[in-house]
């Protein structure tokens, strides 16, 4: 009889286990003893499923299919809502993305970034994360006269919510302006090194490549031949894969140019450039338009006064096809630019000697104004660092004051406040604008302190 009954509960210790693992169990929305029912709860998708509670990323659509969920349609989907600060008098379809301004963006959340140099920009990486790049990055303490610090160029990789992925520094380097994310889900950045521990050491142009996790894959230096200043400003990736560098090419503090240079996917150089108007000429941004040619705003005049905003379009190969240099109320210079989606050029920075925000856009067949605009405003301020094209129409700038504004396609003032940040503007597919950097002081060579903020039109 002992051994009936011990052959009588075994199996009831079994079935009882198998209970517990059946209520301990993740469910196809990983809920532990759920229920769900996982499938596309999109019902615009071919494989809409209505009996399904949780999607779980399946949905599927007609390739035909438009923005408004029409196959073969032409639908333009956009904010319909002309007092929308995101209003597109194109769109034919309501796509309930209008955004409101109520006096005050909302904070949804701000972050230092912990580890970071001296910031100089910060650009979109196509998972919805940010490049930043930085200068002055390393832990060097107790330098002195005979044997300085010395420190280096820096990227930062953050993920969508501005947590830091990772943290790189280029010891060939000594600062780092401007990155870019490249086709292979790498990186490109353009700089300067300068050495440290000799008077006769002057910056020369760096740039560096490197893997999706910040790894340098190769690397160059170049200087002009007197061993006069050279530095890279920005550098983007061409459509045949290969990189332009933009930046001041043999500076020897009274006269300079401003330099194209272009190099192969392994960094060999394939072509250079040097564009003048004055004595002294410097390139601060540079876009690849869609058609293929290359745009990059700066300054000509003297090192020390006489500033014009400078802007010179090429083909592909760098050969002048327009340049334009004009005065301003007072001096000028042009710190960003970027491409109107409906055609142009679109530039922005400071007029009237470093007391105002400026902005010009220009006819992408022969550089004449389609509008420009000396912002004179109540107070002083040193020029808009960054711009980028808002969805709908117009422009988002930010300023030297840590203004964040909003133009309208004409360039007139829409909105504009104050946030915190000072050097990048970023908008995001939501509608929300991602804002970077502070304190920074450009002209007077200064980056700013690494922070990031994300702000919204919705207090949530």
């Amino acid at each position: 009889m002992r051994t009936k009954s011990i052959l009588c509960v075994i199996p009831l210790l079994f079935l009882s286990c198998d209970e517990a693992e059946d209520q301990n169990a993740e469910d196809c929305a990983g809920i532990v003893g759920g229920n769900t029912i996982c499938g596309c709860t999109d019902s615009d998708a071919t494989n809409y499923n209505s009996e399904a509670t949780y999607d779980d990323g399946s949905c599927e659509y007609d390739p035909n299919m438009d923005c408004a969920g029409i196959v073969g349609g032409n639908s333009i989907c956009g904010c319909m809502d002309d007092s929308a600060v995101n209003y597109d008098p194109a769109a034919n379809h309501d796509d309930g993305s209008c955004q409101y301004y109520d006096g005050q963006m909302h904070v949804v959340w701000e972050k230092e970034i912990p580890g970071a140099g001296e910031m100089w920009s910060m650009r979109p990486v196509s998972d919805g994360g940010f490049i930043v790049a930085c200068g002055g990055a390393g832990d060097c303490t107790g330098g002195t006269y005979d044997n300085p610090c010395e420190y280096h160029g820096q990227l930062i990789r953050l993920d969508a919510n501005g947590d830091v992925v990772w943290n790189q520094t280029y010891e060939g380097s000594s600062g780092l302006y401007h990155a870019r994310e490249t086709s292979d889900g790498g990186f490109i950045a353009a700089g300067y090194y300068e050495c440290v521990n000799s008077m006769d050491c002057y910056p020369d142009l760096y740039i560096v490549k490197t893997d999706a996790n910040g790894n340098e894959e190769w690397s160059v230096l170049e200087q002009s031949p007197a061993n006069n200043n050279d530095w890279g400003r920005d550098i983007i990736q061409t459509q045949d894969g290969n990189y332009v560098v933009t930046g001041t090419w043999n500076d020897d503090g009274w006269n300079s140019t401003a330099a194209l240079r272009k190099y192969d996917s392994n960094g060999e150089l394939m072509w250079m450039n040097n564009y003048n108007n004055s004595t002294a000429n410097e390139s601060y941004e540079i876009i690849e338009t869609s058609d293929g040619d290359l745009v990059f705003a700066g300054y000509s005049g003297t090192q020390h006064g006489d500033y014009k905003w400078f802007m010179v379009k090429t083909d592909s190969d760098g050969n002048q096809i327009w340049k334009k240099a004009k005065s301003s109320i007072g001096d000028a210079i042009l710190y960003g630019l970027c491409e109107d989606p409906n055609g142009g050029y679109v530039a922005a920075g400071f007029c009237n000697s470093w007391r105002s925000n400026f902005i010009t856009k220009r006819n992408p067949n022969n550089g004449n104004s389609t509008f420009t605009e000396c912002i004179i405003g109540e107070f002083n301020v040193a020029g808009v660092y960054d711009i980028t094209p808002a969805t709908g129409g117009g422009y988002y700038l930010i300023d030297e004051r840590s203004y964040l504004t909003k133009l309208d396609e004409s360039g007139q003032v829409i909105f504009s406040e104050q946030v915190g940040s000072n050097l990048a503007v970023i908008e995001l597919d939501n509608g929300d604008v991602i804002v970077g950097g502070d304190g920074a002081f450009l002209d007077g060579g200064y980056g700013g302190s690494a922070t990031i903020t994300r702000l919204s039109f919705s207090s949530r």
